[in-house]
């Protein structure tokens, strides 16, 4: 059975995951606003219902062995502790229930976002252009295979995967953050859209503005 799941404004896409009948997943994305944690989610039944919840922390509001997957689409990397957090994921799995893990990759491998980067640098200061490179703060496989080692997890597998989304246009590509971080002060917003825009003559077509991107998808079992 295939199954793609949604989490937010977040989706299981370039790895649709393979469901055997009779599993629920569990399905996370974290943000992180004013040192807060956000956790929203979302429970996947065999029988199609989706249950929904959102909550403050990353503990999870459920028993031991509980789920048979769990899979964090988005925010793992913005964490301050990244590892107690899948510990309560493995916590919540079944012996030998299998963990997935998405984290953006490198942000020079994401041209749109290092661009982003560079003119918020220069027209609102290092904190807010840190903001957005925050997003890309475990940009290589081994810093996702690590963390899921000091988690305890087993079998671990991490794989790279490269995709081209699209946006209609830079102005709603900056909108789309927001599930994110808010990230270009109103004062600048002029000139950081002029900076893309000038930037941007590869990745426009007359359907919109081309985002590639690069994801690192992390795939581990409870023990």
């Amino acid at each position: 059975m295939r199954s793609r799941l949604r989490v937010g404004d977040a989706e299981l896409g370039g790895w649709t995951m393979d469901r055997s009948p009779g599993e629920d997943i569990l399905g996370l994305a974290f943000e992180v606003r004013d040192r807060e944690t956000l956790t929203s989610l979302t429970i996947a039944r065999p029988t199609g219902e989706v249950e929904r919840l959102r909550r403050h922390g990353i503990e999870l509001p459920y028993d031991d062995g509980s789920f048979a997957r769990v899979v964090c689409l988005r925010g793992l990397q913005l964490l301050p502790d990244r590892c107690r957090a899948l510990r309560e994921m493995s916590r919540v799995l079944v012996p030998g229930g299998e963990i997935e893990v998405a984290v953006r990759g490198s942000i020079e491998r994401s041209p749109p976002f290092a661009v982003l980067a560079d003119s918020l640098e220069r027209h609102a200061g290092v904190r807010f252009a840190a903001a957005v490179r925050w997003l890309f703060c475990m940009p290589e496989p081994g810093d996702l295979r690590g963390v899921l080692a000091a988690a305890d997890l087993e079998q671990i597998r991490v794989d790279v995967v490269r995709t081209t989304d699209r946006s209609p246009s830079i102005t709603e590509f900056l909108a789309s953050l927001g599930a994110e971080t808010r990230v270009v002060p109103e004062i600048v917003e002029g000139k950081v859209l002029a900076d893309l825009e000038r930037a941007s003559g590869a990745w426009v077509d007359r359907d919109g503005l081309l985002i590639t991107t690069e994801t690192i998808v992390g795939r581990a079992r409870r023990a």
